[in-house]
């Protein structure tokens, strides 16, 4: 079975260290899903964010060593404040980690709701301007990020203000050269 995934990498802008490993993804099947969790261990996932309502049972993917987290919000919208808040909370604690830890995001399609919340990752922790981040994610997955998401993204004020070469505290967490593989 093949898995329509997107890979992007982060990378602190001092020293090249990987940050944050994110693989974006469609939703599985339940008859897919074994596979599915194959390829998460194989990209040694570390959490699992679901974004769109549940269509499988997560209890095989935890059982597979991944963290499962749900949250949802409307297909086409940015994130909710909610889901804006624990997703930075993941992010803040896994930040750092050694191996950088890969977090997987998926919604229906992988083309609005989790490419939104990378994108959102990349502004926050890396200081990356909005249209630089989403046309990382677009570069792998070709028509993510509608233009409702994308004018949300533009108006956000990141949390970490300046993140990459602004001089302030977040800049060793910089991940201005991000690439997508």
């Amino acid at each position: 079975m093949d898995i329509n995934g997107s890979m992007v990498e982060c990378r602190r802008a001092d020293n090249d260290t990987l940050i944050f490993r994110f693989y974006i993804l469609d939703a599985p099947s339940p008859s897919s899903l074994p596979s599915y969790v194959k390829e998460l261990q194989r990209h040694k996932v570390r959490h699992l964010v679901r974004v769109c309502g549940p269509t499988y049972n997560s209890d095989i993917v935890e059982k597979g060593g991944i963290a499962v987290h749900g949250w949802p919000f409307d297909d086409g919208a940015p994130p909710t404040q909610f889901v804006i808040d624990s997703w930075l909370k993941l992010l803040d604690g896994e930040r750092g980690s050694e191996p950088a830890t890969t977090i997987a995001v998926h919604c229906v399609a992988g083309l609005g709701r989790a490419p939104i919340l990378v994108a959102l990752a990349m502004v926050e922790f890396g200081g990356i301007p909005p249209l630089d981040a989403i046309g990382f994610v677009r570069e792998k997955r070709k028509g993510a990020i509608n233009q409702v998401q994308l004018n949300w993204l533009m108006r956000y004020k990141p949390r970490h203000p300046g993140g990459a070469g602004a001089g302030g505290a977040e800049q060793k967490w910089a991940c201005s050269g991000c690439i997508v593989m």
